[in-house]
């Protein structure tokens, strides 16, 4: 019975083993096909040009983005440039529409949320930060066979990425929304569309969907990579900055 039981221990680490080797062939396999993990660790910023659907509405959006984790989003809407910004540690807006011009920061929960949303995916080096990966088998998405992967990151939150089983693209995340109207629901982003940009593959078309519904779809018309972004852009304007409430 003890040499039994020391088998099946056995066995199952080997198991377990296997799984994260897989898990992290298919990670290197997709860094690997859309650019070389060594190209995404020197990319240094990333400039998009899209336009966003939400309903019946239609955005032109500039979206700028920067090592470490500088963001800042510019929408047009109505003849009017409404802006989101974070600086690795303040988030704040400028919603013109509101009848001001005057800068805000953002809630805490939305801020935790830009501070969550890094340049560098969380699966490259997910070690080095702390996060682990699993290998749940595969699952069909829309028709395409894909590898699930679970991602736990260090603060416990947990992500599910779709890799296409054939080129090793991700074609859609799920996770649970933290803000937002749909705050608590599980959420998926599908992502598709995928063109050559220079050393890169980046897709060019994303679609939210809550409940199976679509929410939001963003089609993107261009990207410029490693354009020279002062961190100016990203500071919240010297204003009288309103709460955090």
């Amino acid at each position: 019975m003890k040499h039994r039981i020391l088998s099946i221990i056995a066995l199952f680490f080997a198991v377990s083993s296997l799984c994260a080797q897989d898990a992290d062939e298919i990670i290197a396999n997709y860094f690997e096909n859309t650019g070389s993990i060594d190209n995404w660790k020197n990319l240094k910023s990333m400039k998009i040009a899209a336009v966003m659907n939400q309903g019946e509405m239609q955005f032109d959006v500039i979206i700028y983005q920067k090592r470490e984790n500088y963001q800042r989003t510019e929408i047009q809407f109505q003849g009017k440039t409404i802006i989101q910004a974070y600086d690795g540690e303040t988030g704040w807006m400028i919603n013109p529409l509101t009848g001001s011009d005057t800068p805000q920061k953002l809630p805490p929960e939305m801020v935790q949320e830009m501070k969550d949303q890094k340049f560098e995916s969380d699966l490259l080096d997910y070690k080095e930060k702390g996060h682990s990966v699993e290998l749940e088998g595969t699952e069909e998405v829309e028709g395409t066979e894909t590898y699930k992967l679970k991602l736990t990151k260090e603060n416990g939150d947990v992500e599910y990425y779709f890799f296409d089983t054939e080129y090793y693209v991700p074609i859609m995340q799920r996770k649970v929304a933290k803000v937002g109207p749909a705050k608590g629901q599980e959420t998926e982003t599908y992502v598709s569309d995928y063109q050559e940009v220079g050393e890169f593959m980046m897709p060019f078309f994303i679609d939210a969907r809550i409940n199976g519904q679509s929410v939001q779809k963003i089609t993107f018309k261009e990207y410029s990579l490693n354009e020279e972004m002062d961190d100016s852009m990203f500071l919240m304007p010297e204003a009288s900055g309103g709460s955090e409430e």
